[in-house]
């Protein structure tokens, strides 16, 4: 359960929100929003892909554990990948797994494969 603090603070484990499965071996856990910007806690199944989209912000990924390829660049634990505003991610996919935050605009735009 959420605790309430000082200064209009909030405190709750992730494991206390929903994780949303969006297919693709793709699963999401929202954890805060505003001001234009969002973040996540998202989970790569084996073989699991982010779909195509355009970034509608800037874009800030943190991988926590495993590996993942974004557009031809490799990404391991510990690793950041920055994404400016306008552009395009066609191809993110983890063979082995992953655990990753994003940090993004809530107005990015999905696109066809």
């Amino acid at each position: 359960m959420s605790e309430k603090l000082e200064q209009g603070q909030e405190k709750y484990a992730a494991d206390e929100r929903r994780w949303r499965d969006v297919g693709a071996g793709l699963c999401v856990l929202d954890l805060h929003e505003a001001s234009g910007r969002r973040l996540q806690l998202v989970r790569l199944a084996p073989g699991g892909r982010i779909l195509a989209h355009q970034h509608a912000g800037t874009e800030v990924m943190y991988i926590i554990k495993g590996s993942m390829v974004v557009d031809g660049i490799r990404l391991h634990a510990g690793d950041i990948l920055t994404a400016p505003a306008g552009s395009v991610h066609r191809e993110s996919v983890s063979f082995e797994g992953a655990e990753l935050v994003i940090e993004c605009s809530p107005d990015d735009t999905l696109l066809r494969s």
